[in-house]
């Protein structure tokens, strides 16, 4: 698995993997029903907020991706332009609904909006290096973030059957009323 872009740790080291229960009572060995099951039922919370978190961040990057890949074709499409010599026509909004034009000749920069109340000036070069830089980095991040839904998924999987049912809780419950009904009887 590829390394997290917080931590430097993937996210299989930062998250314990979730077991299967083969056999409930070697599992238990002495412990309580209620103590295991409140232990499956934390380990599943705690995957489903890791599993929220995951979504959010994929969600951003699925956003940023499509911006910085307009950006550098009009970073590319200025730097042709430029090249052949001829004179760039280009539609702006300046509000939700009205729109103007303008013709650019010999354009040498442009500014690029950095985020955080940030904008700079790049030559086209530089411009088109620093889009095709980020967008291949926003793209790194977006196959990690996917590797690290797919590892939650799976272990949010071994942990439920279905509709916030869990397999292990399930078995454990289980396991706890066969227990009583034996010491009852």
């Amino acid at each position: 698995m590829a390394e997290t872009s917080t931590s430097g740790a993937s996210l299989p080291e930062l998250v314990p993997k979730a077991s299967f229960i083969e056999d409930v009572s070697e599992h238990l060995q002495g412990a309580s029903v209620d103590d295991a099951l409140n232990e499956l039922r934390g380990a599943h919370q705690k995957y489903k907020y890791i599993e929220q978190e995951i979504v959010q961040r994929k969600q951003r990057l699925a956003f940023k991706q499509p911006e910085i890949e307009k950006c550098l074709a009009s970073v590319k499409l200025l730097a042709a332009q430029k090249e052949e010599g001829t004179e760039a026509v280009l539609d702006f909004a300046l509000s939700d609904q009205v729109f103007a034009k303008a013709r650019l000749a010999n354009v040498e920069a442009v500014n690029l909006w950095l985020g955080a109340g940030v904008m700079l000036e790049y030559s086209l070069p530089d411009a088109q290096q620093l889009l095709e830089t980020q967008l291949a980095g926003c793209s790194r991040q977006l196959s990690i973030v996917q590797e690290e839904h797919d590892y939650i998924k799976d272990q949010i999987t071994t942990t439920e059957v279905s509709a916030c049912r869990e397999v292990s809780m399930a078995r454990v419950y289980n396991y706890g009323v066969s227990q009583r009904r034996t010491a009852s009887a």
